[in-house]
């Protein structure tokens, strides 16, 4: 099933990729010979006019050959009009760009049909700051509706409403206990003086601070924990929710070795020690978990899913932006923000186990990420043709044929290379 959610992927991908070209390339009349989804072997092919319609075997790349892209051409019998690199620069800069734009295209579609009609988890209050202007106003569990008359959707949205009311009094929409009421709390300028704070920690799914299951084995079962102990400290540190327990413990393990719990159990506080061992918070809490208020969803609508898959697009964007900057500055290990074909095939697997919208998602994501990368300047992709089309127009004449066709080949060389080193990582990180 991955690797069919796989193929459709690529095909997907590269079919949108190479149609937004073909469909650039007939409106400026530009003879097309071929336009293949896949690479080597022919599957499947079909000629329809002047141009042949081709499947191949490697499902991974695609092209449209157009008459005269590769200078060295003639175009043979093909009027010198509908020939490629005949055409002015700014042209064919537009044929380059239209396969990105159409991914573009497709990953915004994806992206706001999947708002539209996905069932987005209510936000919970999971802990408020003591002291704080939600201190004693929003309770731990409160389901956030809406703010000064906006429905809250995202923590984004809470965000933007905070900073909205300049310090005003805001009219919070909670559910608390099947009803809802509306309370309401003056925001405080936040310490480092950019805009205003609560002094909330929102989450998708707040917990509590009683425990409802134990590893066997673990930790927390050796320090005799048991379901139904509410953790009321953790090294000294009084503790009233699921957050605050977890922080406690996180601040402990990097200094202690034996962590102190207090717990209520049947009404009488009882003293445990937990050995961390060198242990991280993940493995300290596994096979053991704390208990939740329950997760509560909804629907956007038409118009509000709208306006947040706008937003959820412009945030993958930029971090898919942000990514790249952070790889090539070094400040992103390579290996843990590349992924190949094997990584990208593990990751449909999984979106469509938990859920047909959620695989969607990662499509549109995915598309997005293509059109970005297929813009990078970089030799053998559509962003470096439209810097020999600038530096054409730029200069006034063409680059030497036979020194754009090696850049492009030598670029194309380096990316396949690449290719085959990071699925080969992939697969030792997969099954290693």
């Amino acid at each position: 099933m991955t690797l069919l959610l796989f193929i459709l992927t690529i095909i997907v991908l590269l079919g949108v990729h190479e149609l937004g070209h073909f469909l650039a390339a007939r409106a400026f009349g530009v003879y097309v010979h071929e336009f293949a989804i896949g690479m080597g072997p022919v599957l499947f092919s079909r000629k329809r006019g002047e141009t042949v319609y081709s499947l191949r075997l490697i499902p991974i790349g695609g092209y449209v050959r157009m008459a005269g892209e590769d200078r060295l051409e003639t175009g043979g019998s093909i009027p010198a009009d509908r020939v490629f690199h005949n055409k002015p620069p700014y042209a064919r800069a537009l044929m380059s760009l239209s396969g990105p734009a159409m991914n573009f295209i497709l990953a915004l579609v994806v992206t706001l049909a999947v708002a539209v009609s996905i069932s987005i988890p209510v936000i919970q209050v999971a802990d408020t700051v003591p002291g704080a202007p939600a201190a004693g106003v929003l309770l731990p569990g409160d389901r956030v509706v809406a703010m000064d008359g906006r429905e809250i959707f995202t923590t984004d949205d809470i965000v933007r409403a905070i900073d909205a009311s300049r310090g005003q009094p805001l009219q919070i929409v909670v559910r608390r206990g099947g009803s809802e009421r509306t309370l309401t709390v003056v925001p405080r300028a936040a310490a480092d003086g950019e805009g205003y704070e609560l002094g909330v920690v929102f989450a998708a799914l707040a917990q509590t601070h009683e425990v409802v299951n134990v590893g066997a084995g673990s930790p927390f079962h050796a320090a005799g924990l048991q379901i139904g102990d509410r953790i009321v400290g953790v090294a000294g540190r009084a503790t009233r929710t699921g957050y605050e327990v977890t922080t406690a413990f996180e601040g402990a393990l990097a200094t202690m070795d034996v962590i102190s719990l207090s717990v209520e159990r049947d009404g009488v506080l009882v003293d445990l020690f937990v050995r961390s061992d060198g242990r991280t918070l993940a493995d300290l809490f596994a096979g053991s978990a704390l208990g939740d208020y329950g997760i509560e969803s909804r629907r956007a609508g038409l118009g509000d899913g709208l306006a947040l898959g706008m937003r959820n697009f412009a945030g993958y964007a930029s971090l898919l932006v942000q990514g790249l900057r952070d790889l090539v500055s070094g400040s992103a290990e390579a290996r843990e923000a590349v992924a190949g074909p094997v990584g990208i095939a593990a990751l449909l697997g999984q979106s469509w186990a938990v859920g047909f919208l959620y695989f969607l998602q990662l499509l549109g994501i995915l598309s997005l990420n293509f059109a970005i990368l297929n813009l990078i300047p970089f030799p053998g992709l559509d962003g470096s043709r439209v810097v020999f089309a600038i530096v054409e127009w730029v200069r006034g004449r063409p680059i030497p044929p036979r020194s754009e066709g090696l850049i492009h080949v030598i670029g194309f060389v380096v990316i396949l290379v690449l290719l085959v080193f990071i699925t080969y990582r992939d697969i030792v990180r997969l099954f290693g």
